[in-house]
């Protein structure tokens, strides 16, 4: 009986021992558990190899709850996801070199998908979605907003839409910046507002509409701001 439990406590002090390890080159190896600094509380578990994570590792909140699970498929990509702190997930996607790389998803912590972004080299490249929250009843997703980017600034063209799938307002950026018409919708499809944007801002004549195309109200602005009438003006 005594050889037995002698045998239990050096299997369990082996294990004990087995836990964040060194190699001869001084690198982490094996199965680690990181902890919060100051704390007790675990930050991370995982394995690493020659000083490298691998494989999946699960991260954690001060609070203790899983906030992160990546998969280090191999030195340079890892697939990641995030979490809310009721366990519903956040955010996914691929890092490649550490920077956001491909379609990343995001939701609400109920769940919804509130946009698609896609990315390259960690700057939002590409087309870009953004979402309203899905309908309770019919679970329906309907899009709310769409844009290009390009190295991380709008660049391009850009559109917003009402619930009901009608464009709200619509334009075009470059380089962050508006440029060109754009034009803001009533949710029954007649014009708003139109009007010119040069680098940004407002100008030349906007013309704002009651609903009616033939009753409308022109302001005049010269980079961004409005010109008075003269006098003799009507």
């Amino acid at each position: 009986m005594l050889t037995i439990l002698l045998c239990y406590i050096f299997l369990v002090n082996g294990q004990e021992t087995s836990i964040n390890q060194l190699d001869k080159n001084n690198e982490k190896t094996g199965s680690w558990i990181g902890y919060h600094e100051k704390t007790n509380t675990k930050r991370y578990t995982g394995n690493f190899l020659n000083g490298k994570p691998t494989g999946i590792f699960n991260y954690y909140a001060l609070e203790g709850h899983l906030s992160a699970k990546v998969d280090f498929i191999n030195d340079s990509v890892s697939s990641s996801e995030m979490y809310y702190d009721n366990a519903g997930l956040m955010a996914k996607g691929k890092f490649v070199n550490q920077m956001k790389e491909g379609k990343w998803f995001t939701y609400s912590r109920y769940g919804d998908i509130l946009n698609v972004f896609n990315f390259r080299k960690g700057a939002m490249h590409g087309k870009q979605y953004l979402y309203y929250p899905a309908n309770k009843e019919t679970n329906e997703v309907k899009l709310m907003e769409e844009y290009y980017c390009e190295n991380g600034l709008k660049n391009g063209k850009w559109k917003q839409y009402f619930k009901l799938g009608t464009v709200k307002s619509e334009g075009t950026y470059k380089m962050g910046k508006k440029e060109g018409v754009f034009i803001y919708y009533f949710s029954n499809g007649s014009i708003d507002t139109k009007g010119l944007f040069v680098n940004n801002l407002k100008h030349g004549p906007w013309l704002f509409y009651d609903g009616e195309n033939d009753n409308m109200k022109k302001v005049n602005y010269n980079n961004g701001q409005i010109i008075e009438k003269n006098k003799n003006e009507d």
